[in-house]
């Protein structure tokens, strides 16, 4: 290993080691979780339009059969998908170090009652894609 990457790594560790003292003394850590969650979905919907669609996936296992139409539907609800968790991300980061207040209200209600409008939207609008 260089020198240099000897220096830019324990710089990160040090950064790091700083930022998860302060994360464990402010109380933080906790309003963590539910980005961390979202961070996880995020990556496995972003990672799955490189391959198959992670829309397309559940479809196919629920037995639906996809022309090239249904393939490409997925791809858009895929990527739909997408853009919601990383709105939702960083809207769930930000609340981690706002007032226990809005993280509660937005983590323990709005942040449900958002994913439910999102299935319910993708759900009338695949009943409308069906018929069309």
């Amino acid at each position: 290993m260089s020198r240099r990457s000897r220096i830019i790594l324990r710089l990160t560790a040090t950064i790091g080691a700083v930022w998860a003292a302060y994360l464990l003394r402010a109380g933080v850590w906790f309003r963590l979780y539910p980005a961390a969650m979202v961070a996880v979905a995020l990556a496995v919907f972003a990672l799955s339009l490189r391959r198959t669609p992670l829309v397309e996936t559940f479809a196919r296992r629920m037995g639906e059969a996809l022309d090239e139409r249904g393939v490409a539907y997925c791809r858009r609800v895929t990527v739909a998908w997408t853009v919601f968790l990383s709105v939702h991300f960083a809207v769930t980061l930000a609340t981690a170090f706002a007032s226990h207040e809005v993280w509660a209200i937005y983590n323990g209600f709005l942040a449900y009652v958002l994913i439910g409008a999102m299935f319910a939207g993708e759900w009338l609008v695949r009943r409308r894609v069906r018929r069309g």
